[in-house]
Protein backbone atom coordinates (compact mmCIF):
# COMPACT_ATOMS: atom_id res chain seq x y z
CA UNK A 1 0.00 0.00 0.00
CA UNK A 2 1.65 3.55 -1.05
CA UNK A 3 2.06 5.48 1.93
CA UNK A 4 -1.26 7.40 3.05
CA UNK A 5 -2.40 9.82 5.28
CA UNK A 6 -5.68 8.71 7.45
CA UNK A 7 -8.00 11.00 9.35
CA UNK A 8 -10.54 10.80 11.49
CA UNK A 9 -12.43 10.49 14.98
CA UNK A 10 -13.22 8.39 17.68
CA UNK A 11 -16.40 9.57 18.30
CA UNK A 12 -17.40 7.77 21.83
CA UNK A 13 -13.57 9.30 23.27
CA UNK A 14 -14.24 12.70 21.58
CA UNK A 15 -10.98 12.24 19.99
CA UNK A 16 -9.50 13.37 16.59
CA UNK A 17 -6.87 11.45 14.85
CA UNK A 18 -4.22 11.84 11.83
CA UNK A 19 -2.11 8.70 11.27
CA UNK A 20 0.82 9.28 8.50
CA UNK A 21 2.60 5.87 7.40
CA UNK A 22 5.71 7.49 5.30
CA UNK A 23 8.15 4.37 4.91
CA UNK A 24 8.22 4.77 0.82
CA UNK A 25 8.77 8.70 0.73
CA UNK A 26 11.74 8.29 3.09
CA UNK A 27 13.37 5.75 1.52
CA UNK A 28 12.78 7.53 -1.95
CA UNK A 29 14.19 10.69 -0.35
CA UNK A 30 17.49 8.59 1.05
CA UNK A 31 17.94 8.06 -2.58
CA UNK A 32 17.23 11.49 -4.02
CA UNK A 33 19.54 13.27 -1.31
CA UNK A 34 22.35 10.49 -0.85
CA UNK A 35 21.24 10.17 2.92
CA UNK A 36 24.13 8.77 5.00
CA UNK A 37 22.01 6.08 7.51
CA UNK A 38 21.55 8.79 10.75
CA UNK A 39 20.84 11.27 8.48
CA UNK A 40 18.07 9.38 6.72
CA UNK A 41 16.81 8.47 10.04
CA UNK A 42 16.16 12.08 11.44
CA UNK A 43 14.88 12.90 8.10
CA UNK A 44 12.29 10.09 8.07
CA UNK A 45 10.96 11.26 11.58
CA UNK A 46 11.18 14.91 10.45
CA UNK A 47 8.99 13.54 7.54
CA UNK A 48 6.12 11.89 9.85
CA UNK A 49 6.42 14.65 11.89
CA UNK A 50 5.96 17.54 9.41
CA UNK A 51 2.98 15.29 7.67
CA UNK A 52 1.20 15.32 10.40
CA UNK A 53 1.05 19.08 10.99
CA UNK A 54 0.13 19.38 6.91
CA UNK A 55 -2.65 17.32 7.28
CA UNK A 56 -4.25 19.92 9.77
CA UNK A 57 -3.89 23.00 7.51
CA UNK A 58 -6.97 23.71 4.86
CA UNK A 59 -6.62 23.14 1.16
CA UNK A 60 -3.84 25.42 -0.12
CA UNK A 61 -2.06 25.47 3.30
CA UNK A 62 1.57 24.53 4.13
CA UNK A 63 3.17 23.51 6.89
CA UNK A 64 7.40 24.20 7.39
CA UNK A 65 9.22 21.93 9.88
CA UNK A 66 12.59 23.12 10.61
CA UNK A 67 15.44 21.93 12.49
CA UNK A 68 18.63 23.87 13.65
CA UNK A 69 21.16 22.52 15.78
CA UNK A 70 25.15 22.35 16.93
CA UNK A 71 25.45 19.21 15.60
CA UNK A 72 27.37 17.54 12.44
CA UNK A 73 23.57 17.41 10.93
CA UNK A 74 23.53 21.35 11.16
CA UNK A 75 19.61 21.14 10.59
CA UNK A 76 17.02 19.88 8.28
CA UNK A 77 13.91 21.64 6.59
CA UNK A 78 10.67 19.91 5.59
CA UNK A 79 7.49 21.11 3.75
CA UNK A 80 4.41 19.28 4.07
CA UNK A 81 0.76 20.13 2.35
CA UNK A 82 -2.93 18.76 3.46
CA UNK A 83 -2.60 17.28 -0.43
CA UNK A 84 0.09 14.76 0.88
CA UNK A 85 2.79 16.63 -0.62
CA UNK A 86 6.03 16.27 1.20
CA UNK A 87 9.80 17.63 0.17
CA UNK A 88 12.47 18.61 2.04
CA UNK A 89 16.35 18.19 2.28
CA UNK A 90 19.40 17.67 5.02
CA UNK A 91 21.80 20.27 5.57
CA UNK A 92 24.48 17.79 5.63
CA UNK A 93 23.67 14.42 3.87
CA UNK A 94 25.96 12.33 5.20
CA UNK A 95 26.11 12.26 8.76
CA UNK A 96 26.25 8.65 10.29
CA UNK A 97 26.85 7.18 13.89
CA UNK A 98 27.15 3.64 14.55
CA UNK A 99 24.99 1.86 17.29
CA UNK A 100 21.29 2.56 18.28
CA UNK A 101 19.34 4.85 15.76
CA UNK A 102 18.15 7.05 18.45
CA UNK A 103 21.63 7.45 19.86
CA UNK A 104 23.12 8.05 17.01
CA UNK A 105 20.56 10.81 15.85
CA UNK A 106 21.02 12.50 19.10
CA UNK A 107 24.90 12.94 18.51
CA UNK A 108 24.08 13.85 14.81
CA UNK A 109 22.15 17.14 16.95
CA UNK A 110 24.70 18.01 18.91
CA UNK A 111 24.46 19.47 22.22
CA UNK A 112 21.35 22.30 21.53
CA UNK A 113 19.36 23.34 18.92
CA UNK A 114 15.74 24.49 18.41
CA UNK A 115 12.59 23.21 16.64
CA UNK A 116 10.67 26.16 14.39
CA UNK A 117 7.16 25.30 13.27
CA UNK A 118 5.33 27.69 10.56
CA UNK A 119 1.49 26.92 9.68
CA UNK A 120 0.24 28.73 6.90
CA UNK A 121 -3.82 27.75 7.05
CA UNK A 122 -4.42 28.29 3.31
CA UNK A 123 -6.90 31.53 4.88
CA UNK A 124 -3.78 34.08 4.50
CA UNK A 125 -2.55 33.83 7.94
CA UNK A 126 0.01 32.08 9.52
CA UNK A 127 1.68 31.20 12.84
CA UNK A 128 5.32 30.31 13.80
CA UNK A 129 6.81 28.95 16.70
CA UNK A 130 10.38 28.26 17.90
CA UNK A 131 11.02 25.61 20.50
CA UNK A 132 14.28 24.28 22.42
CA UNK A 133 15.57 21.19 21.54
CA UNK A 134 16.08 19.94 25.38
CA UNK A 135 15.25 16.59 24.65
CA UNK A 136 17.99 16.33 21.65
CA UNK A 137 14.91 13.94 19.95
CA UNK A 138 12.59 14.59 17.61
CA UNK A 139 9.55 12.68 18.72
CA UNK A 140 10.15 13.93 22.17
CA UNK A 141 10.69 17.47 21.30
CA UNK A 142 7.94 17.32 19.30
CA UNK A 143 5.16 16.27 22.10
CA UNK A 144 6.69 18.98 24.40
CA UNK A 145 5.49 21.22 21.31
CA UNK A 146 2.24 20.19 21.43
CA UNK A 147 2.13 20.45 25.70
CA UNK A 148 3.72 23.94 24.88
CA UNK A 149 1.39 25.33 22.33
CA UNK A 150 -2.08 26.83 22.18
CA UNK A 151 -3.65 24.05 19.68
CA UNK A 152 -5.93 21.38 21.48
CA UNK A 153 -4.49 18.66 24.26
CA UNK A 154 -3.24 16.61 22.02
CA UNK A 155 -0.79 13.49 22.17
CA UNK A 156 1.79 13.14 19.40
CA UNK A 157 4.77 10.44 18.01
CA UNK A 158 6.87 9.58 14.62
CA UNK A 159 8.35 6.39 15.08
CA UNK A 160 11.52 4.59 12.29
CA UNK A 161 11.57 0.64 13.11
CA UNK A 162 13.79 -1.72 10.89
CA UNK A 163 12.68 -4.36 8.75
CA UNK A 164 15.58 -6.83 8.32
CA UNK A 165 18.40 -5.47 6.68
CA UNK A 166 16.15 -2.14 6.00
CA UNK A 167 16.70 0.60 8.79
CA UNK A 168 13.77 2.39 7.20
CA UNK A 169 11.38 -0.56 7.06
CA UNK A 170 8.09 1.28 8.34
CA UNK A 171 8.17 5.10 9.29
CA UNK A 172 4.74 6.69 10.49
CA UNK A 173 3.36 9.52 13.08
CA UNK A 174 0.43 10.15 14.67
CA UNK A 175 -1.71 13.19 15.94
CA UNK A 176 -4.22 12.44 18.42
CA UNK A 177 -6.17 15.38 19.49
CA UNK A 178 -9.01 16.13 21.96
CA UNK A 179 -12.21 17.62 20.42
CA UNK A 180 -13.34 19.08 23.25
CA UNK A 181 -11.30 22.07 25.40
CA UNK A 182 -10.36 20.75 28.72
CA UNK A 183 -8.16 17.47 29.30
CA UNK A 184 -9.61 14.19 29.93
CA UNK A 185 -9.08 10.75 30.20
CA UNK A 186 -9.10 9.76 26.85
CA UNK A 187 -6.58 12.07 25.67
CA UNK A 188 -3.89 10.78 28.75
CA UNK A 189 -4.77 7.83 28.52
CA UNK A 190 -3.52 7.97 24.42
CA UNK A 191 -0.54 10.37 26.09
CA UNK A 192 0.27 7.13 27.89
CA UNK A 193 0.57 5.06 25.75
CA UNK A 194 2.21 7.21 23.37
CA UNK A 195 4.97 7.12 26.52
CA UNK A 196 5.37 3.83 26.43
CA UNK A 197 6.26 3.67 23.10
CA UNK A 198 2.79 2.30 21.35
CA UNK A 199 3.50 3.57 18.07
CA UNK A 200 7.14 1.57 17.55
CA UNK A 201 5.70 -1.84 18.96
CA UNK A 202 2.54 -1.32 16.65
CA UNK A 203 5.05 -0.84 13.76
CA UNK A 204 7.61 -3.03 14.60
CA UNK A 205 4.57 -6.06 14.99
CA UNK A 206 3.36 -5.10 11.38
CA UNK A 207 0.08 -3.96 11.88
CA UNK A 208 -1.95 -2.29 9.83
CA UNK A 209 -3.03 1.76 10.57
CA UNK A 210 -6.34 0.68 11.86
CA UNK A 211 -4.53 -1.38 14.43
CA UNK A 212 -1.97 1.25 15.57
CA UNK A 213 -5.21 4.23 16.07
CA UNK A 214 -6.33 1.55 17.91
CA UNK A 215 -3.29 0.82 19.90
CA UNK A 216 -2.31 4.61 20.33
CA UNK A 217 -5.44 6.74 20.70
CA UNK A 218 -8.47 3.59 21.39
CA UNK A 219 -11.24 1.39 19.54
CA UNK A 220 -13.94 3.12 17.58
CA UNK A 221 -11.70 5.12 14.74
CA UNK A 222 -14.35 6.56 12.00
CA UNK A 223 -12.31 7.60 8.93
CA UNK A 224 -12.83 10.35 6.86
CA UNK A 225 -10.11 10.79 4.85
CA UNK A 226 -7.55 9.43 3.66
CA UNK A 227 -4.88 11.14 1.00
CA UNK A 228 -2.02 9.19 -0.47
CA UNK A 229 1.41 10.70 0.75
CA UNK A 230 4.42 11.25 -1.27
CA UNK A 231 7.35 13.35 -2.30
CA UNK A 232 6.37 15.92 -4.84
CA UNK A 233 8.24 19.38 -5.48
CA UNK A 234 6.79 22.24 -7.02
CA UNK A 235 9.82 24.03 -8.23
CA UNK A 236 10.05 25.18 -12.06
CA UNK A 237 12.02 27.45 -13.82
CA UNK A 238 9.68 30.55 -13.53
CA UNK A 239 10.73 29.87 -9.89
CA UNK A 240 14.51 29.57 -10.93
CA UNK A 241 14.25 32.64 -12.61
CA UNK A 242 12.75 34.41 -9.28
CA UNK A 243 15.79 33.02 -7.40
CA UNK A 244 18.34 34.28 -9.45
CA UNK A 245 16.90 37.69 -10.07
CA UNK A 246 17.91 38.14 -6.30
CA UNK A 247 21.19 38.45 -7.09
CA UNK A 248 20.45 41.66 -8.35
CA UNK A 249 21.56 43.70 -11.41
CA UNK A 250 25.47 43.46 -9.68
CA UNK A 251 25.19 39.92 -9.52
CA UNK A 252 23.68 38.91 -12.73
CA UNK A 253 26.58 41.60 -14.36
CA UNK A 254 28.97 39.64 -12.96
CA UNK A 255 27.30 36.26 -14.01
CA UNK A 256 27.33 37.84 -17.26
CA UNK A 257 30.59 38.59 -17.37
CA UNK A 258 31.91 35.32 -16.64
CA UNK A 259 30.13 32.49 -17.06
CA UNK A 260 27.29 33.61 -19.16
CA UNK A 261 25.00 31.23 -17.84
CA UNK A 262 23.53 30.72 -14.41
CA UNK A 263 22.25 26.83 -13.24
CA UNK A 264 20.08 26.70 -10.06
CA UNK A 265 20.14 23.14 -8.42
CA UNK A 266 16.34 22.93 -6.00
CA UNK A 267 17.51 22.23 -2.50
CA UNK A 268 14.43 20.25 -2.36
CA UNK A 269 14.23 17.49 -5.43
CA UNK A 270 17.96 18.52 -6.60
CA UNK A 271 16.25 19.56 -10.32
CA UNK A 272 18.42 21.93 -12.18
CA UNK A 273 17.69 24.82 -14.45
CA UNK A 274 20.11 26.63 -16.53
CA UNK A 275 18.85 30.12 -17.52
CA UNK A 276 21.44 31.13 -20.69
CA UNK A 277 22.56 34.66 -21.20
CA UNK A 278 19.71 35.82 -23.08
CA UNK A 279 17.28 35.07 -20.10
CA UNK A 280 19.84 36.46 -17.64
CA UNK A 281 19.73 39.77 -19.88
CA UNK A 282 15.99 39.85 -19.51
CA UNK A 283 16.02 39.53 -15.53
CA UNK A 284 18.72 42.00 -15.73
CA UNK A 285 16.51 44.51 -17.88
CA UNK A 286 13.27 43.83 -15.80
CA UNK A 287 15.51 44.65 -12.81
CA UNK A 288 16.24 47.80 -14.43
CA UNK A 289 13.62 48.51 -15.56
CA UNK A 290 11.59 48.17 -11.71
CA UNK A 291 14.45 50.42 -10.01
CA UNK A 292 14.01 53.36 -12.34
CA UNK A 293 10.45 53.17 -12.05
CA UNK A 294 10.72 53.54 -8.30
Amino acid sequence: MPDHLSLGVLPDLGLRVVFARVADTARASRSLHGLSPTSAYLFAQALAAAALFGATQREGGRANLQIVCDGPLRGLVVDAEPSGALRGYVRVPWVHFAGDPEHAARAALGRQGHLAVRLDPGDGSHQRSLLDLRALSLPEDLRRWFATSQVAAAAADVAVVARGDEPLGDVAGILVQQVRDEDDDEIRAARARVASGALARSLSAGLSGGEIIAAVAGPGFELQADVEVAYRCGCSHARARVAVSALGPAGLAEILGAERKATITCEFCRQQYVLEAEELEEVARKLAEQSAGG
